[in-house]
């Protein structure tokens, strides 16, 4: 009697893990490297994963903090002019947020760490005068890389379904602008259930730039005065070649 009781216990134990791996969150993105060429007008990458029933999913895709030079604008003598700088620093160069619900999750007695709540809490501006003007400059840096789509808030874009292992399943596809600058992006995957964090999974997405615009880049930053003959060159042939398109038009 006691044999068999050890034998389940062991049987307990060694199902305990296999029950939780079954239960853990999963991503993948598809594809997971993107390549930035001379015709690249942006791509959707696809996201597919897995969360336990009941959960909510939230999928941040962030890139490196990049301080960033703003120029301020004001009025002098009744005209418009530059009249400083403003440093902007903890922005991501990249910063997408999706959701599996109509709106972006939020988590119970503690502070949301997504959404543009968020980021904005975490931008840091140099330059700003006057303490009441922060607000304003944040806002309006928010909404210069909403224009660009470099910022993007997607509620609802992950979906939801049934998989075949008990879980639910997560697809969705994130746009890319064409603007993306190449290197490493974090794709994090939170699940939540009743406010709370239950698991977060991270996977990576490479950018790299191929072809002639990674052959001016390596020139531009290895040999600068060669590539700026280059680009007089480029521009000379690229004026040549428009005024020859626009006077062929015009004799027609």
């Amino acid at each position: 009697m006691k044999k068999l009781t050890w034998i389940g216990l062991l049987a307990a134990v060694t199902l305990v893990p296999a029950v939780a791996m079954a239960q853990s969150a999963k991503i993948r993105l598809f594809p997971d490297r993107v390549d930035i060429g001379a015709f690249f007008q942006g791509i959707e990458v696809n996201i597919q994963g897995e969360m336990p029933p009941g959960c909510e999913a939230v999928v941040e895709i962030q890139g490196a903090p990049a301080p960033e030079v703003l120029l301020r604008k004001g009025r002098r003598g009744g005209l418009w002019m530059t009249v400083g700088e403003i440093q902007v620093e903890n922005a991501p160069n990249l910063y997408l947020v999706l959701s599996s619900t109509s709106d972006i999750p939020q988590l119970q007695g503690q502070e949301t760490p997504w959404g543009f709540p968020a980021l904005r809490s975490r931008l840091k501006f140099q330059g700003v005068p006057k303490d009441q003007e922060m607000d304003l400059f944040s806002k309006e840096f928010l909404e210069l890389k909403k224009s660009e789509e470099l910022y993007r808030s997607l509620p609802g874009a992950l979906k939801v379904g049934n998989s075949p292992e008990g879980q639910i399943s997560l697809t969705g596809a994130c746009p890319l602008p064409a603007k993306i600058p190449p290197g490493n992006y974090q794709v994090k995957l939170s699940v939540l259930k009743d406010g709370r964090v239950l698991e977060q999974k991270k996977e990576k997405l490479e950018v790299k730039m191929v072809g002639f615009p990674a052959l001016l880049a390596s020139m531009a930053y290895n040999q600068g005065a060669f590539y700026g003959v280059v680009a007089v060159l480029i521009a000379i042939a690229t004026g040549f070649i428009m005024g020859f398109l626009f006077k062929g038009k015009a004799e027609h």
